[in-house]
Parts: C-alpha cells; sequence; structure tokens
C-alpha cells in the first residue's frame, strides 16, 4: 500500500509539473519575450536579405491551425500557434545549421502533448523562388502532397511550413529534394484498384485493414506513397501503402475511427474490393486545366475542407 501511494505522489508531482510548465509557456511573460524576440529576428533577416533559411513561415488551415515560424541565424526562433479558441501554443529557442539541417533547441518541452510537438530539425527546400522547411521524417509525405496536387499550393494554408508570400510564386518543374527521394515524385497520377482484403485488426485509431491494390514498382509506386479513394465517390479516405511488388502492392486503410462511434453519417466505410485508387484525388484532378489555373482556390479544391477533417496524417 505504501509502494502504491509512493507512485501516485511521484505521477501526481510529474503532472503538476507539466501543467506548470505548459501555464509559464502560454503566460503574457512569456508571450512578451517571444514578442520581442520575434521584432529581433524580423530586424535581423531585413538585414540579411537574401539569406538562405532565415524568414517567417506559416502552415495551417484557416481554422484550428494557424502556426508562424519566424527564425534567423543569430537571434534564434519564435513559433505561434493560433486556433478558433485563440492562443494554443507559444515556444521560442536557438537554431544552428548542422549540413543541410536546421536544429531547433527549445525553450519549453515539446512533448508534453499533441500541440506544439514540432520537429527538433528541418532542412530548407527550394522549389523555384519558393521555400519550405520540412522535417526530414516528412519528405516522403511532402512528395504525397505534391503527387496529390496540394503542392505548389496557390494560397497560404497547407501543412507544411512556406516563407510568406511565397505562394504567390511559381513552382515549376521538381522541388530540390535529396537524391535518393526524388523517385517519390511521380511524372504523372497512378491510378489502381482494390483487388482484395487482406486481413483486418484493431488498433487505438480504429480498423485497419491490409489492401492489395493492382500496380507497383512497374507503375512508380513506392512504400510510403499514398493513394486516395476516388470511386465511389463519397469516400475521401486514403490507402498508404506498406509493401510494393512489381505489380501488386499492399497498403493500409483506416476506418471505424474512436469518434465516429454513434454516428449515423460521416462514417468512414470499410474498403471493398474494386474500389478505385489513385495518387491524385478526385478534387485536385483538374486543378492544372488551363480554365481552372485562376479559379478561386475553394472552387479548384472543391473538397478542401473536408479534406482537412478526414486526412489522415
Amino acid at each position: 500500500m505504501k509502494h502504491v501511494f509512493c507512485v501516485a505522489i511521484v505521477l501526481l508531482l510529474c503532472v503538476a509539473s507539466a501543467w506548470a510548465e505548459q501555464n509559464e509557456k502560454l503566460s503574457e511573460s512569456n508571450r512578451a519575450i517571444i514578442s520581442e524576440k520575434r521584432q529581433k529576428i524580423s530586424a535581423e533577416i531585413a538585414q540579411l536579405q537574401d539569406h538562405p533559411w532565415a524568414g517567417q513561415y506559416y502552415f495551417g488551415d484557416g481554422l484550428g491551425t494557424n502556426v508562424t515560424l519566424t527564425l534567423a541565424p543569430e537571434n534564434g526562433f519564435t513559433i505561434t500557434w493560433f486556433g478558433c479558441l485563440g492562443l494554443y501554443d507559444q515556444n521560442h529557442g536557438t537554431v544552428a545549421m548542422n549540413g543541410n539541417r536546421i536544429k531547433f533547441s527549445f525553450a519549453f518541452d515539446v512533448e508534453s502533448g499533441y500541440i506544439g510537438n514540432y520537429a527538433s530539425e528541418y532542412m530548407p527546400i527550394r522549389w523555384g523562388e519558393r521555400l519550405y522547411l520540412i522535417p526530414p521524417g516528412e519528405i516522403v509525405q511532402f512528395c504525397n502532397a505534391i503527387n496529390s496536387g496540394n503542392e505548389p499550393r496557390r494560397g497560404p494554408h497547407g501543412r507544411f511550413f512556406l516563407r510568406r508570400d511565397d505562394c504567390k510564386k511559381e513552382a515549376p518543374g521538381k522541388p530540390e529534394l535529396p537524391k535518393e527521394l526524388m523517385p517519390y515524385l511521380l511524372d504523372k497520377p497512378v491510378d489502381a484498384t482494390i483487388v482484395s482484403i487482406k486481413n483486418t485488426r484493431e488498433d487505438r485509431v480504429g480498423k485497419i485493414a491490409t489492401v492489395v491494390i493492382d500496380k507497383g514498382k512497374e507503375a512508380g509506386l513506392l512504400p510510403g506513397m499514398e493513394l486516395h479513394v476516388i470511386r465511389p465517390g463519397s469516400v475521401f479516405q486514403k490507402v498508404k501503402l506498406t509493401h510494393v511488388g512489381e505489380t501488386q502492392s499492399e497498403g493500409e486503410y483506416i476506418y471505424a475511427r474512436p469518434w465516429e462511434k454513434g454516428l449515423i453519417i460521416f462514417k468512414t466505410p470499410a474498403p471493398a474490393g474494386g474500389w478505385q485508387l489513385s495518387t491524385r484525388p478526385s478534387w485536385n484532378r483538374d486543378r492544372d486545366e488551363p480554365e481552372k489555373k485562376d479559379a478561386p482556390e475553394q472552387e479548384r479544391r472543391g473538397f478542401s475542407i473536408w479534406n482537412l477533417l478526414l486526412r489522415q496524417r
């Protein structure tokens, strides 16, 4: 009994410490520190002018996620996350260049919750006149966004850090990625069909079905690539490839998520043989047509809001 009591005390102290740090991180005093530091960083950026990565960057959906990162080599960085309810997170620290990666040292812990779990390293990725900051472990996801047509984005909103106002700049050809990852950029969309359901298992995220599709390496597919359901047209989910053979591949499809319990509509259906998939979803398949290029972003990406709500990370 004494042992249990001691364990409980330790847990309570850990929780109290985490809450204290979180409160300090979101405090007005820390907000003032970040504001002053951002001014110094902005002044440094103005002096540096054509620095290879210093600047202000943004990613978000314009709703619950709006993250702004400002950084420069001498004065470090600030990062703020605003959402529907105001300030969700703020942090700051120092930066150091390590090879082709920018190393971030945070003033406050970034592992205490889902808010503020930023990467500790980013790679500057140039695409024409654009500059992105991508965590090394998310470059394949960046490629998936390009294959799907979500990048290069034509508005400010997206899931990767892009330098402010660079969405207005052209992004010709392909971005400058590490050579070994260039094969993840497809020259054209790959369409496929689910031929069978191999197995299904339960997980904390819901049910995960392993599906078999009729395309593989010969079509340019690689492990980690994503294919979106395009038929039936009412399903806005995707399959992430886990194993790729020459002519067939296997991937995971998630459905029956915990938050869907009790819902009558918007439930994710179980996959079925015959479903059609593509690396480019239906709402982006016409984005390169001449008459669509100057259309409003919401018109070009007709299901963009649902895509953001239902997208698997």
